[in-house]
């Protein structure tokens, strides 16, 4: 018998912020999700399910120069508890998500 019930199943969610790596960094943490983040420990209280608008908050973690990003819901821990893979950020409503950038070295240039 085939059970035809996808594994992972879609949610509503809404973009909170959007947090900016540098490259190096942003290929550590795609790579390591459950390591304990900086960066995401500092911004705990902005994700989670929303019972008011049924849906989930998220941070956008990406890099500078990458179209793709990882979508994190903390739900209050130092990692990314949940986390779901976007192939293209563009895709994304992003109008007025404030963004964190973390990538000194795009502030030099």
């Amino acid at each position: 018998m085939q059970n035809d019930t996808p594994i992972i199943k879609t949610a509503p969610f809404t973009v909170v912020r959007e947090i900016i790596l540098p490259e190096s960094k942003y290929r550590r943490f795609q790579a390591d999700l459950l390591a304990e983040a900086p960066f995401i420990a500092a911004r705990t209280q902005l994700t989670g399910y929303s019972e008011k608008f049924g849906r989930f908050r998220c941070l956008l973690v990406t890099a500078r120069r990458r179209q793709d990003g990882i979508l994190v819901d903390s739900e209050g821990y130092t990692y990314a508890r949940y986390a779901a893979y976007v192939r293209d950020k563009r895709e994304l409503d992003l109008a007025g998500v404030p963004r964190d950038n973390l990538d000194f070295k795009a502030h030099e240039r």
